[in-house]
């Protein structure tokens, strides 16, 4: 008997198809965008209108960062659901694996780690709360609206008028969907969640602010000498190259430069102090984690004052930490660097949100 050929996915074939769903939600969020625009040019008031032209311009941004957070949102909940249980469940490896992430990633991600740990002593039960009723009322309110188009459909029987050829939105439409959004959406559950989120986010910013102060202050000073720096070799280069029309933004851009050079280089002062606190943490904390989780297969109890052989692999994990992160620069090689390009990015633009009102 011959058995069935079964039918393939190439890697290609599936990330085209991705990137066209992708693009295909984008269009259908950049329409909606462009269906309240037009509602608000009808009625907004003359001094919001003159707004509309920059949200038209923003309007593709706006739409791929919505369709990029539909796509994302199931996923990070689902792998956060996942991260969370195996923390619950298995609370000895989830020590094991936040120790090693601390010991060789703790110089990388200082801002990141601390933020975490913050909002970890302002309540952390709350703030993952909130942020799961945002999410459970954005699915209530995308599956009514889904239903409501459906609906819409069968009833006009799949046929757009006139207007909807021209790419025109009707207005009863834009109006139907919001209704249905004051309908559906619970304004006390969002309220109280939006509020849990900035309130924490504000300890944050505050802690951060106490903790890397000196980061700051260190690259200003650094900022300042670059910047004299600057002003006696390089102004006078750029006076003759440059156009006399342009010269006054010679002080501008000098000063952004000085300024980014000073706090990058203090960032990675302090990347080398939070590399060794968290190296030494992270690896006295992967130890004793690791002893633990084998004693408990074996039925047995660990008990870390009768022993030094966990401060033993404790600070050699902590001295190979620290020994690469000082290496590779703080950077991560390929393809990790890819993997935890989310968290990269969150780690600058924590960082520069803390100096973003000392750089301008």
């Amino acid at each position: 008997t011959r058995k069935p050929v079964m039918s393939q996915v190439s890697p290609t074939n599936d990330k085209k198809r991705r990137r066209s769903s992708v693009s295909e939600l984008a269009r259908a969020k950049s329409a909606d965008l462009r269906a309240i625009k037009r509602e608000l040019a009808k009625d907004a008031p003359e001094w919001a209108k003159k707004f509309l032209p920059y949200f038209e311009m923003a309007i593709p941004v706006i739409a791929a960062t919505m369709a990029a957070a539909d796509i994302a949102a199931p996923h990070v909940i689902k792998y956060g659901t996942i991260a969370y249980t195996f923390v619950k469940e298995r609370e000895e490896l989830a020590y094991g694996i936040l120790g090693f992430i601390l010991c060789f990633f703790g110089g990388v991600y200082p801002a990141l780690i601390l933020t975490v740990e913050t909002f970890y002593q302002c309540g952390w039960d709350r703030t993952c709360n909130a942020v799961m009723d945002i999410y459970e009322e954005t699915v209530k309110v995308k599956k009514k609206f889904e239903e409501a188009d459906m609906q819409a459909a069968i009833q006009e029987g799949n046929e757009k008028d006139a207007k909807e050829d021209d790419g025109e939105v009707p207005r009863a439409k834009f109006s139907k969907k919001m209704a249905l959004f004051f309908e559906v959406c619970d304004p006390r559950k969002v309220q109280d969640a939006v509020g849990i989120l900035w309130g924490n986010w504000l300890c944050v910013l505050a802690a951060l602010n106490i903790y890397f102060a000196k980061v700051i202050s260190l690259g200003q000073g650094i900022g300042e000498v670059i910047q004299r720096v600057l002003n006696q070799y390089i102004v006078p280069v750029l006076k003759v190259a440059l156009p006399e029309k342009y010269h006054r933004w010679i002080p501008v851009l000098t000063g952004y430069v000085s300024k980014a050079i000073g706090v990058s280089v203090a960032w990675f002062f302090q990347a080398v102090l939070s590399a060794t606190h968290s190296g030494i943490r992270g690896g006295i904390m992967m130890s004793r984690a690791g002893f633990q989780y084998l004693a408990k297969q074996d039925g047995k109890e660990y008990h870390q004052e009768d022993s030094i052989i966990d401060e033993v692999v404790g600070y050699s994990a902590a001295a190979i930490g620290i020994f690469l992160q000082i290496q590779s620069g703080f950077g991560l090689p390929f393809p990790v660097n890819i993997i935890m390009f989310p968290f990269t990015f969150a780690e600058w633009w924590i960082r520069w949100t803390l100096a973003g009102n000392d750089m301008f």
